[in-house]
């Protein structure tokens, strides 16, 4: 562009000069050539002067638009030509976004036919805006609070805690309590889905989970019985057999621990905390959940914890020991039976000095050889749920008689 406006420049002195050369002849001659000569001679030099910058006006715009508006579209057209073979591939994932989000609340839908859905504004009355008050428990899912409704109706609330993964457990537990009811299966009565926040409401359970009785704060708190500790064991295990084959359709738990177990006013035991459970239909060939794991594995997996929890309702729990000791729970139940027999002496060392001397020795015998079978090393060596089940249904059934018992291992 520069270079055109130059030569248009030098165009124009040139007309200039032409024409101050005519017009100075015009005054030294005085009028002595002929006027009509000098006329014609300056119409000619302005024509030619008009004609030349008419042609180096064309090829300056020319070269302009070559060098700048060409190179300009050739990038429009390769940047339209880019956006159009985008175009499918940003389609496609709008499609399969816009499928999660139907699919989502087909699925929400279908939960508020099994399950009431509740306004937050409602829970943060019960709970009165969930006072610390309130607070029954915390939670690696969150905090559970005490709700109280008309009539002296209460509930238990569980408030999750704001991380991106829990989502996937929120969902989990939500559809597997809203699609399955059992007697030892913690009843979800509601669900809250709001400004960010997910709530569950399940039915409240008075005294509490086992841990904080198996685990007692107060050194003067009250104890279990016998009969409570093996209506409570064959009560999870009842409900881990349903879990497991219940119509072909299987879940495993993965997280049975004392602290999972609720209990209701009669101590009938309440299995809770499935956001971690895994689950399939006899229609799919594996877990929904992906794993590197087999079924059986993560179904002995349930039968371990299942056996430990067994130990805990039994053992010895020193508060000052195991504020002082190191080890797990499940170490210092390990310890505690290692060297166990089948001797007075095995069990009153190993045994929670409460449950001794009261006619019950021979049934903790057998409760204790039904804990070792469930945490054996070996999986096929480990039963099923079922199995154990079973195998604690004896006590319930009266076989309380020590050597009908150790027979009953013995064959």
């Amino acid at each position: 562009m520069a270079v055109g406006g130059a030569k248009l420049a030098l165009l124009l002195i040139h007309i200039l000069s032409v024409a101050g050369n005519g017009y100075s002849s015009l005054q030294e001659n005085n009028h002595g050539s002929d006027d009509h000569e000098h006329r014609k001679k300056l119409i000619s030099s302005l024509k030619s002067g008009f004609l030349i910058g008419c042609v180096y006006s064309s090829v300056s715009i020319l070269t302009i638009f070559m060098s700048y508006c060409v190179p300009w579209a050739r990038l429009i057209k390769r940047k339209g030509n880019e956006v159009m073979m985008k175009t499918p591939m940003i389609t496609s994932l709008m499609e399969r976004q816009e499928k999660k989000r139907k699919e989502a609340n087909v699925q929400n839908s279908e939960l508020e036919k099994k399950v009431t859905r509740t306004s937050f504004a409602a829970l943060n009355i019960a709970t009165r805006s969930f006072d610390q008050d309130n607070v029954i428990g915390v939670g690696k899912m969150g905090t559970m609070y005490r709700a109280a409704h008309p009539y002296d109706c209460f509930t238990a609330v569980k408030r999750l805690h704001d991380s991106q993964p829990l989502g996937k457990q929120f969902r989990s537990e939500l559809i597997i309590l809203a699609k399955f009811r059992h007697m030892n299966i913690i009843p979800l009565l509601g669900f809250c889905i709001e400004s960010g926040e997910r709530l569950l409401v399940y039915k409240y359970m008075p005294n509490g989970n086992l841990h904080d009785w198996l685990h007692p704060v107060k050194c003067k708190a009250e104890k279990l019985d016998w009969h409570v500790r093996v209506k409570i064991a064959i009560g999870v295990a009842r409900g881990l057999a349903w879990l497991h084959d219940f119509n072909n359709f299987l879940i495993v738990h993965l997280d049975i621990c004392s602290r999972s177990i609720l209990l209701d006013k009669y101590f009938e035991p309440k299995i809770s905390n499935f956001g971690g459970a895994m689950h399939r239909s006899s229609n799919d060939k594996g877990l929904i959940a992906s794993s590197k794991i087999g079924e059986l594995e993560l179904i002995k997996q349930d039968v371990y914890q299942f056996g430990i929890l067994l130990l805990e309702l039994i053992a010895v729990h020193d508060p000052d020991h195991n504020s002082k000791s190191s080890h797990t729970l499940e170490e210092t139940l390990f310890e505690r039976i290692a060297h166990l027999s089948s001797s007075s002496s095995g069990l009153y060392h190993a045994v929670d000095k409460s449950l001794l001397g009261q006619g019950f020795d021979g049934e903790i015998l057998h409760f204790l050889k039904i804990a070792s079978s469930c945490i054996h090393p070996i999986l096929d060596r480990r039963p099923t749920m079922l199995q154990a089940f079973q195998m604690l249904m004896v006590l319930r059934e009266g076989e309380r008689d020590s050597s009908k018992i150790l027979s009953y291992w013995l064959n």
